[in-house]
């Protein structure tokens, strides 16, 4: 008859370590949830940078307001003069063709405000001469994204109105539907020094496009 009593220390449950096995779990996956953890402590915890200041000393987050949509981030887009037609106090400025209305309205605030700043000259060229309130005292500044279209002959069907045709040159009516922006200055009307919008209106609010939007 065989002895059936085991020592407590041969005892092991079923699928345990034997006796000479470590009870500890397998140290790559030890290692794996390790990382795993201090992962998700470092995602809760740290914020994201892209929500940081840029100004570490005034906490200010330096970003390029949406003027028309409220967008947090508009992309700057370059522009050039492209002709001017001093008898009628008006410059045409060329952007690129793929330029969104975001970008066009962020150009007019930024020519705004460099209106203010006396650096508009930088980007648009005078529109008046020996005007006490300086280059751009009055001036009729149009944004267009297709090169053809801002030119000097453009600016002077424009200046003309609907109702002054030219039977051999472009017609007022012709030019309008290529504007995408519009910067009125008259610094001579204090209650109306600029005016700006997406498309065209003339002076007496009549819209000429599908794409007219004021913004201030």
């Amino acid at each position: 008859m065989t002895d059936s009593h085991h020592d407590a220390g041969d005892y092991r449950a079923p699928g345990g370590p034997a006796p000479d096995q470590p009870t500890g779990g397998h140290p790559v996956k030890a290692v794996l949830g390790g990382i795993l953890v201090l992962w998700l402590v470092l995602w809760v915890i740290i914020p994201n940078p892209k929500e940081q200041p840029i100004d570490p000393k005034t906490g200010v987050t330096e970003l390029t307001p949406g003027m028309t949509t409220g967008t947090p981030n508009v992309p700057h887009v370059t522009s050039r003069p492209a002709a001017v037609l001093l008898e009628f106090n008006a410059a045409a400025v060329v952007v690129p063709p793929d330029t969104t209305s975001d970008q066009v309205a962020h150009l007019l605030q930024r020519f705004k405000q460099a209106r203010v700043d006396q650096t508009l000259v930088q980007y648009v060229p005078p529109t008046i001469k020996g005007d006490k309130l300086g280059p751009h005292a009055i001036a009729d500044i149009y944004i267009f994204s297709e090169k053809e279209w801002a030119t000097a002959e453009a600016l002077r069907a424009l200046a003309r109105g609907p109702d002054v045709g030219d039977k051999q040159g472009l017609h007022f009516r012709d030019v309008v539907p290529h504007i995408r922006g519009h910067y009125v200055i008259n610094l001579h009307e204090p209650e109306h020094r600029d005016r700006g919008s997406l498309g065209y209106a003339d002076e007496a609010g009549t819209n000429y496009g599908t794409g007219f939007k004021e913004l201030f």
